[in-house]
Order: structure tokens, then sequence, then C-alpha cells
């Protein structure tokens, strides 16, 4: 069981890292990303809300560049065999990415019905599963091991972070 909470943290690491890197290149990038997404979604109302828009792609940039970052410090740890509560990333996924799906669906207004359709079905299934994954990493390190370890001398149970 070790070996696969190990592995996951080497994969939740590298999650962390692509999250970190794609919300800094979207900051970078932030007025380019905030015009394009105006003129995918179709709305010819939306170019009158520039400013708002431009700040909910700003903030959700930071709380994903954030989340990026405390996956890859948690799954660095896991990676090293350290145990770490992952209850916070578990909850904060599925929410975070929520709005995330929102976000790509309103930027696909330019597709034709089908196309759309495509794309909300593939970016729910690849959040989806994402999401699982940190509840998956949840389950595993909240696990004991089972055999026992030496602690001072005598005999002790590991404990788990909830």
């Amino acid at each position: 069981m070790d070996i696969i909470r190990r592995c996951l943290g080497g994969l939740f690491a590298m999650l962390g890292a692509y999250y970190c890197v794609l919300s800094a290149l979207t900051l970078v990038r932030l007025p380019s990303v905030t015009t394009r997404w105006i003129q995918r979604s179709g709305d010819p109302d939306f170019k009158y809300d520039y400013g708002m828009f431009m700040l909910f792609i700003a903030v959700g940039v930071v709380l994903v560049g954030l989340f990026g970052g405390s996956t890859m410090v948690k799954g660095v740890a896991a990676a090293r065999g350290n145990r770490t509560s992952w209850l916070s990333l578990a909850i904060a996924a599925p929410i975070l990415h929520w709005f995330w799906f929102l976000y790509r669906s309103i930027g696909n207004g330019i597709l034709d019905r089908a196309a759309q359709a495509s794309a909300q079905g593939i970016d729910g299934l690849r959040f989806g599963v994402i999401c699982i994954a940190y509840l998956v990493m949840w389950i595993l390190m909240r696990q004991r091991n089972s055999a026992p370890r030496r602690v001072n001398g005598g005999m002790a149970r590991m404990t788990a972070d909830a």
C-alpha cells in the first residue's frame, strides 16, 4: 500500500506543478485570455463587463495556483512516504473544478451544439476523474498501517492524520 501512496504522491506532485505553471502563464496573459474568453462566449454584452470578468478570471487563476501549490507540496510529502492530510484538497477539488468547468463551458460558446456537448463531456469526465483521485488519495492517506512498529523499545500502532 505504501508504494501506491508514493506513486500517487509523485503523480499529484506533477499535477500540482502543472496547475502552478498553468496559473502563472494565465496571469501573465490575463488581458488576452479575458478578451478571448469573452469572444468565445458568443455573448455580445459580455464585452461591457470586461473588468469584472478579468477580476473573476484572475481570482480563479490564483485559487488554482494555490491549489496546485498545496497539491505539489502534499504530493512530494506523500512520495517521500510522509503522511499528510488530504481532506482540505479533497473538499476543495470539486468546488474549484466546478467553477473551472463552468468557465470552460461558457468559453466554448462559439462551437456548434455537438462540439459543445463533446467538449463538456470530455471536461466533465476529466474533472470528475481528478476529483475522485483526490478523494482516493485522502482515503489512502487516512488508512493505518496494520503492522506494528517499534517506538522507544515498545510496540505501538502507527497513526495517520485525519
